[in-house]
């Protein structure tokens, strides 16, 4: 999955003193320094910067989709299943995304992000499904992320089904992106490490999400049960990037937060491989509006990806 992405844009009127600030520092007779200079701010970003782009981007992959339609279960049933996303790689331009799109950052880490899900059958037609990914160093990140749907069939009768899920998130991902390691290896102020890194970052990016979705389905008994999907459905993203980067000798501390709306469609086929394996498969995509300089307009750059889950029912 993707990582926490950038340093604070504020940084970029705060880079311009930071040889001047490490002047500030008392430095004893012995050579070391009584203090360490910080640069701490926060800044509120509108949803179209780069940066909240960056933001929404990731966490727009990590979405609990449906990836099927919500059906009738029985309750007290348990269903256990794995999912697998393909992350798409973003280009030069894209990454373009520090100090209001000004500076090219490494936000790309993760080919595929994968995470188990759980279904608890609950009455009235009910279902609970509950996600946690532990935070475990994987492509140089390392995800804390708890995801949560409730979900209900609203109408169901061969062949149709319609349902409704309502989802969340909360949790964060860490890793090296302000300051990676194949920045770090060259001489602070060269061309290849113009920031100044001194040695790996530790960003953090949180995100707290959440989601309604209204989804419908058409069984195909004569395909043996394959049931093309679609849905739609509506999110609230509430997003934040907390810098923890040593450049120039300075600590950047600086944090950037962003609140978005976003709008996401989905479409696929689920397709019972036996009467307890389940296989579903489908497209994600979200628009995303962004606005990088020099242009003075924003343009949609959405996430489109392929998403997949297997799905066996315990009782």
């Amino acid at each position: 999955m993707h990582p926490p992405l950038i340093p604070s844009s504020s940084g970029l009127k705060n880079y311009c003193c930071l040889m001047y600030a490490a002047s500030l520092l008392i430095i004893l007779p012995g050579g070391q320094a009584l203090a360490q200079v910080v640069i701490q701010d926060t800044e509120f970003l509108h949803s179209n910067r780069p940066e909240a782009w960056a933001m929404n981007y990731v966490t727009s992959i990590t979405l609990l989709s449906g990836l099927s339609v919500p059906r009738s279960r029985v309750p007290g049933s348990i269903e256990v299943g794995a999912e697998l996303d393909w992350i798409p790689q973003l280009s030069a331009s894209q990454q373009r995304i520090a100090f209001n799109g000004t500076h090219e950052v490494d936000v790309t880490k993760a080919p595929i992000f994968a995470r188990p899900r759980i279904t608890l059958g609950l009455p009235w037609r009910f279902a609970l499904t509950l996600s946690y990914v532990p935070p475990i160093r994987v492509f140089g990140v390392k995800p804390n992320l708890f995801a949560f749907a409730l979900e209900r069939p609203l109408f169901e009768r061969d062949p149709w089904t319609i349902g409704m899920r309502m989802y969340g998130q909360i949790g964060d991902v860490e890793g090296a992106i302000t300051c990676p390691s194949d920045v770090v290896k060259f001489p602070p102020g060269s061309s290849e490490n113009f920031f100044g890194c001194e040695k790996k970052s530790a960003d953090r990016l949180s995100q707290h999400s959440a989601g309604l979705e209204l989804s419908g389905s058409y069984r195909i008994e004569r395909l043996r049960g394959l049931t093309p999907y679609i849905a739609v459905a509506g999110n609230f993203l509430d997003t934040r990037v907390q810098v923890n980067a040593l450049t120039f000798g300075i600590l950047d501390r600086n944090r950037l937060e962003a609140e978005t709306w976003t709008f996401s469609t989905s479409a696929g086929i689920a397709y019972p491989m036996t009467n307890r394996l389940m296989l579903s498969v489908g497209m994600f995509y979200s628009p995303l509006w962004v606005t990088r300089p020099p242009a003075a307009t924003s343009q949609n750059d959405g996430l489109l990806n392929v998403r997949a889950l297997v799905t066996y029912q315990l009782k």
